[in-house]
């Protein structure tokens, strides 16, 4: 059995578009959140640290995933044009 290196370069691209498009998710889920929180009738201390919460660690958290996630992207496109550059050179 022979090992073989290298890649399928539509299948690499295919994950850089489907990573982009969980990233794209993310943001539309983080956004609509946002919005149904603030417009929650919601008052007090516990409603003040939960915002606080949300506005600062969690919403952070998430658009780090995001962009994590469109940084891995990024790096599978680039690996794909290198692959077909060396393919073709």
């Amino acid at each position: 059995m022979s090992n073989v290196w290298g890649l399928d370069v539509q299948q690499v691209r295919d994950l850089g578009t489907n990573l982009d498009r969980e990233a794209d998710s993310i943001d539309q889920i983080l956004s609509k959140l946002t919005a149904v929180l603030n417009n929650t009738q919601w008052t007090g201390p516990d409603a003040t640290q939960f915002r606080n919460d949300w506005q600062g660690a969690h919403s952070t958290a998430l658009r780090r995933v995001g962009q994590a996630l469109r940084d891995t992207a990024q790096m599978a496109r680039t690996n794909a044009a290198a692959q077909e550059q060396t393919s073709q050179g």
